[in-house]
């Protein structure tokens, strides 16, 4: 069962008991991510959630890494375009040590200088492996294709430049700024009591001094071009797609059985007619994303150069097929139930129960549990999907971002006549 309960100070605290477990989860999320950043600060961040691992005016960094794995734990964190997350996931004989040292690294970070220039080093090596990783690299190509200047077209991690230039004074404004109620919410999965963990965020919280909302962001318009990001190689990367629904949205269910049906899994559409039968691509999977004003639908493949253009129209072909001729006899049927399957395997530790619950908080305001979102899957229908990829995969939408060589601008310019 999941429960939210509001602080004095209006924090709220999800909690999710779990009385058969021996392990407690617990996370602090902060409503701050890429998207509210400066963009000449882009990637502090990142920069913050890293820094506030490197000790506290209590506990140096390894102090904090021998505490929580003597604790029989372990501790990470995460930021995205909309949220920064602390976690430790520990013994639920030891959940007392894991707040302590949550409270500690939120409340008293020493974000010394020194530090910070160690991280920006980390991270200048992380930007570095990522554009060197062209099937990861193309997500963040893709995403600034779509959404062109605005915040969210940004990667999480920054540039170099603009890395290198983020300074202490710079942190600490960002920590005063966003790391304060009502930006805050708390999570809490496992064998773990809620008057406990309840009085624990109270305690360590509600004297906080309120800031600003960063949820007054602005949504993004989308772009519907064709962008070529060049590299050296034989090799294209692409990823095609369209704005889609956004997290408190009713049709993102629609949509994200529309992106199974098309690329998820071995049985779907597009694996089947460009992998199975064509053999031009290793791998080709469909995404749906969202966020809390917008979203995307999209396709992701790499091929040579040369099969581009041929790939990209298998696609095209794929989706038309789905516009005109609706869905196959039992394909949502099994659509679901690999949804529900990926899904539920995900909730077999309390640590991925934690994560769910706390992206779904932060990005529709709702404690929504995994049986509603069971439910919601199983209420979608045929009309609801077909209705989607009309209503999504719309040619006047289309975005395509390619990283490749210069020698693909001539297949890029031959898909400008797609139609579907």
């Amino acid at each position: 069962m999941v429960s939210t309960i509001l602080t004095s100070a209006g924090i709220p605290v999800i909690i999710e008991r779990l009385p058969d477990f021996h392990s407690a989860s617990l996370s602090v999320y902060l409503g701050a991510g890429s998207r509210d950043e400066e963009e000449q600060q882009a990637g502090i961040a990142h920069v913050l959630e890293h820094m506030l691992f490197k000790g506290t005016y209590r506990r140096t960094s390894r102090e904090i890494s021998e505490c929580i794995e003597a604790a029989g734990g372990e501790m990470n964190g995460y930021t995205t375009k909309e949220v920064t997350s602390y976690q430790i996931c520990t013994l639920d004989e030891t959940v007392d040590v894991a707040q302590d040292i949550l409270a500690d690294m939120i409340l008293n970070p020493s974000l010394d200088n020194s530090c910070l220039i160690t991280e920006k080093n980390v991270i200048l090596q992380e930007i570095n492996m990522l554009q060197n990783d062209p099937d990861r690299y193309i997500h963040v190509l893709f995403a600034d294709a779509l959404w062109g200047g605005h915040p969210m077209g940004r990667s999480e991690a920054g540039s170099s430049e603009t890395v290198i230039s983020i300074t202490e004074g710079d942190v600490r404004n960002f920590f005063r700024q966003h790391y304060r109620p009502p930006n805050m919410a708390v999570v809490a999965v496992g064998n773990v009591d809620a008057s406990q963990i309840t009085n624990w965020v109270s305690d360590s919280f509600d004297h906080l001094s309120l800031t600003q909302s960063s949820h007054n962001r602005i949504a993004p318009h989308y772009n519907a071009e064709f962008k070529l990001y060049p590299r050296e190689g034989p090799q294209a990367y692409v990823g095609i797609g369209f704005p889609g629904s956004s997290s408190i949205d009713p049709d993102r269910f629609s949509q994200r059985l529309l992106a199974s049906i098309l690329g998820i899994g071995t049985s779907s559409r597009l694996f089947q007619e460009i992998r199975e039968k064509e053999g031009l691509v290793y791998e080709v999977f469909a995404s749906s994303s969202s966020y809390t004003d917008c979203g995307a639908m999209s396709i992701f493949f790499n091929t040579t150069v040369n099969n581009m253009e041929k790939v990209v129209h298998l696609i095209s072909k794929e989706i038309l097929r789905l516009k005109n001729e609706g869905l196959d006899n039992g394909e949502l049927e099994r659509a679901k139930r690999l949804l529900k399957g990926i899904y539920v395997r995900r909730l077999e530790s309390s640590e991925t129960r934690m994560i769910r619950l706390g992206e779904v908080f932060m990005s529709t305001g709702e404690a929504i549990t995994s049986e509603e979102t069971l439910c919601s899957i199983d209420n979608v229908t045929e009309e609801d999907v077909c209705n989607a990829a009309s209503d999504v995969m719309s040619r006047d939408n289309l975005c395509m971002a390619v990283h490749a060589s210069e020698e693909s601008k001539k297949y890029i310019n031959n898909l400008e006549g797609l139609d579907f």
